[in-house]
C-alpha cells in the first residue's frame, strides 16, 4: 500500500487548517492549530509515519519565513518520525543548516535550475533520500524565475544531478477534492522513471487505492492535508471521536479539581 503522509501547512507560524473534530472539541483543536508542535504530536499518536511540512508564506513570497522556520524547528523536536520540509532554499548552506538541524528530507525546486552544481554536491553528501525535487505544476509546466519548462524537463534535470524522487502537485488540484489527474501522473512517471509522491487532491480511501495501482510506475506515497483535517477517512473519524471523549474527560477532571 502507498504510504500516506500527513501535511501541515504553516502560515504565520501556525497551522493553516484546523481539524474539524466532533462537537465539544472546538477549543481543543483551535489550540492545536496555534501550536503546530502539538498538532504533529497528535498526528504521530494517530500513527503517522512521516510528516510533510510546508512553509506557505515562503513559497508565496519567494523568501523563507523565519516564523514558519521557528515553528518547523519546534516540530522537529516534538516527534520521533522523519520530517519533510518544503520551503524556499536559496543556497546549499541553507539546505545544510536544515539537514543538520534534524529535518530528514528537503523538498527543493529552484536550486535545480539556479545552482545545479550545489544540488549535485548535496545529493552526493546527504543521499537522494534526503534531497528530493518538488514540482508544483500548472498544466504540466513549471515556472522558475523567468524560465518556464515542462515538468518532465525539470525532473530529468534533477535526475541528472542524482535526485531520485519527485513530490508532484498541480495548482489545479491542491487543496481541492477534484482528485489528481491519474492519467497525467502515469504518463509523467513513465517518462521520468523516478520514485513519485503525489501531493494533494486525495479525498477518499477509494482514491488511495487508485494511487496504489500506480506503484508499478513508481508512485509509492501520497501527501494529504485537507482531507485528514476534515476526517475524510474512516480511521481519522474514529480517532477524532476518541480524542473528543478524552478531551471531555480531561475538562471534567479539571473542573472537579
Amino acid at each position: 500500500m502507498v504510504l500516506l503522509i500527513p501535511a501541515i501547512e504553516l502560515r504565520n507560524g501556525q497551522c493553516r487548517r484546523r481539524i474539524q473534530g466532533p462537537s465539544g472539541t472546538e477549543e481543543y483543536f483551535a489550540r492545536l492549530q496555534q501550536q503546530p508542535e502539538r498538532m504533529v504530536q497528535l498526528l504521530r499518536e494517530e500513527n503517522a509515519r512521516s510528516l510533510h511540512i510546508v512553509d506557505l508564506d515562503g513559497l508565496e513570497s519567494g523568501s523563507p519565513s523565519e516564523e514558519n522556520g521557528r515553528a518547523t524547528e519546534r516540530i522537529v523536536d516534538a516527534v520521533d518520525i522523519p520530517i519533510e520540509y518544503f520551503s524556499v532554499f536559496r543556497t546549499a548552506a541553507e539546505c545544510e543548516r536544515w539537514l543538520h538541524r534534524g529535518v530528514f528530507r528537503l523538498v527543493i525546486s529552484d536550486l535545480v535550475m539556479t545552482c545545479p552544481e550545489a544540488v549535485e554536491r548535496l545529493v552526493h553528501r546527504y543521499t537522494p533520500s534526503r534531497i528530493v525535487l518538488g514540482i508544483r505544476a500548472r498544466n504540466r509546466f513549471v515556472s522558475i524565475g523567468m524560465e518556464t519548462l515542462s515538468d518532465v524537463d525539470l525532473a530529468l534535470r534533477a535526475k541528472a544531478l542524482g535526485m531520485r524522487r519527485v513530490i508532484y502537485s498541480d495548482v489545479e488540484w491542491e487543496g481541492t477534492y477534484r482528485g489528481p489527474d491519474f492519467e497525467m501522473i502515469t504518463a509523467f512517471a513513465q517518462d521520468v522513471r523516478m520514485s513519485i509522491t503525489i501531493a494533494g487532491g486525495i479525498d477518499s480511501p477509494q482514491e488511495l487505492w487508485r494511487c496504489n495501482t500506480l506503484r508499478s510506475v513508481g508512485v509509492d506515497s501520497v501527501i494529504v492535508g485537507r482531507a485528514l483535517a476534515e476526517n475524510r477517512f474512516p480511521c481519522q473519524h474514529i480517532w477524532r471521536q476518541v480524542e473528543a471523549l478524552l478531551e471531555k474527560k480531561s475538562d471534567g477532571s479539571q473542573k472537579k479539581s
